[in-house]
């Protein structure tokens, strides 16, 4: 009996450690998982909603800015609105117009550390070799990136129609993001213009070869663009100019497919020579303003404010370039050159996307993350009005002039543009390549053509055979990209 009293009284008190001891694991867990999602809310409240990046983790990004044409405003607001939604970021810029020199002299210290995380290329840094050796982060993946302020739609979603398929890239992936577009041609003056009575919008060769010849006897040289930096006569007689003969003698398809992928003669190509043909012709008629080989850009752009030329070959951002020499009274006008006699036929534009910042590869993933975060910023309505009305920029997103308190801050230049576009048929295009070839000829082949620009168009020196001689460089080149 006392036996089985003892044992019942054993088994009570087994029972309530038991319990006890239940109990305790229970509250002790309990305990557990209210630290453990105190400290998942905790983690959680430290990084943004809108991109999951750490908001306690203070990161410096050095940035390096072209200033140019567009001045630095439009930067400088962009970091500041950046810096100001998220405080843990921080920017340390440089600003040059040789800011190109100072980044090929960063990439060649190798020194990862001291490398700028962003940097706008400019003079001679060959992005293709960088890209080969893996030193640049690429941005396909950003096109599907939300936008920050409309978070239902992508980059992709609200760009310009062409500019996501058009952009360049190598092996099908783009490095560099655009920030902004631009459309270029020959800009002047409207009143002076509309004084003197001449064709602000020719229809065809022959009414602009009329147009040319009026302001000649007028005593005014008709054409201007910079002799030092040859390529700004591209603006307005380049490439897109081969495009728009292809498509008048009906092979607009096979041209472009020669283009894009270097297929048969690119200097040499019948529109190529056609078009030099033309522009050939404009000099042997004096049309081109006399001692251009000696004028940069903003001297050629002067001739311009000054009326002693009537029309610079130059891009949308002139406006803003010269706005501290514009006279009174002076109103910016643009055409295009149309290389066709019929006038219902297209005139072709030359387009691009602006530079867009690289992302530099050796740098900490969450630098890296941070500068991305950043591009995809400068998508933001309030950046792109910033480009529009301060660095005379057009704008990258489709939706911009849905508003017309957004477009009224657009400069007159651009505006001028956007105005010869709803009055006349025009397409853009920005000569982009399908594929990258990367040997030293083909640099060659640009330099001896580059040189051979003003001695051509002035009439000292016949472009067949400079063209021909470039060619031969250009199809060894191709041949060796072949080879590998």
């Amino acid at each position: 009996m006392i036996c089985k009293k003892g044992i019942a009284l054993l088994l009570i008190c087994v029972l309530c450690i038991a319990v006890f001891s239940s109990c305790t694991n229970k509250k002790e867990n309990a305990e557990r998982t209210d630290v453990e999602i105190t400290e998942t809310v905790s983690k959680e409240s430290e990084v943004y909603e809108e991109n999951g990046l750490p908001k306690n983790e203070k990161v410096t990004l050095k940035i390096a800015v072209f200033e140019g044409g567009m001045g630095r405003e439009w930067c400088d607001y962009a970091m500041d609105t950046f810096e100001t939604k998220f405080p843990n970021v921080k920017f340390e810029p440089i600003y040059s117009p040789k800011i190109g020199t100072i980044i090929q002299t960063k990439i060649a210290a190798n020194d990862d550390a001291d490398m700028f995380d962003l940097f706008l290329e400019r003079g001679g840094v060959s992005i293709l070799e960088l890209i080969l050796n893996k030193k640049l982060v690429p941005q396909e993946s950003l096109w599907d990136h939300k936008l920050y302020d409309i978070p239902d739609k992508t980059l992709k979603d609200i760009a310009l129609e062409g500019i996501y398929e058009t952009i360049q890239r190598n092996e099908g992936v783009c490095y560099t993001l655009p920030m902004y577009t631009q459309i270029n041609g020959l800009f002047y003056d409207q009143n002076l213009f509309d004084e003197k009575g001449w064709n602000k919008s020719p229809k065809t060769w022959d009414e602009f070869l009329n147009l040319c010849e009026e302001i000649k006897n007028s005593g005014i040289a008709p054409i201007v663009f910079p002799g030092i930096y040859p390529v700004y006569l591209e603006q307005a007689f380049g490439e897109n100019k081969s495009f728009e003969i292809a498509e008048v003698n009906g092979n607009l398809d096979q041209f472009t497919k020669s283009y894009r992928n270097y297929e048969g003669p690119q200097y040499t190509s019948p529109e190529n020579i056609e078009r030099w043909k033309r522009i050939s012709e404009l000099g042997k008629k004096r049309y081109f303003a006399e001692g251009i080989a000696a004028l940069n850009h903003t001297q050629s752009q002067m001739q311009v404010l000054q009326h002693k030329a009537a029309m610079v070959s130059t891009g949308c951002w002139v406006e803003n370039e010269m706005k501290d020499s514009l006279p009174e009274g002076f109103k910016w006008g643009f055409m295009g050159v149309p290389f066709t006699n019929n006038p219902n036929d297209t005139i072709w534009l030359k387009s691009g996307t602006g530079h867009g910042f690289y992302v530099w590869g050796g740098k900490p993933d969450i630098h890296i993350k941070w500068s991305e975060e950043f591009i995809v910023w400068l998508w933001n309505m309030d950046v792109q009005e910033v480009f529009a009305e301060k660095a005379g920029q057009l704008p990258i997103r489709k939706d911009f002039s849905e508003s017309s308190e957004r477009t009224a801050k657009i400069q007159d230049a651009p505006k001028s543009i956007f105005e010869y576009m709803e009055n006349n048929t025009t397409r853009l295009e920005n000569w982009y390549r399908a594929i990258s070839l990367n040997d030293p000829l083909v640099s060659q082949a640009s330099k001896l053509y580059e040189e051979s620009v003003v001695s051509m168009c002035t009439g000292e020196k016949d472009f067949e055979p400079v063209l021909q001689e470039a060619e031969e460089l250009l199809q060894k080149a191709i041949e060796a990209n072949k080879a590998k």
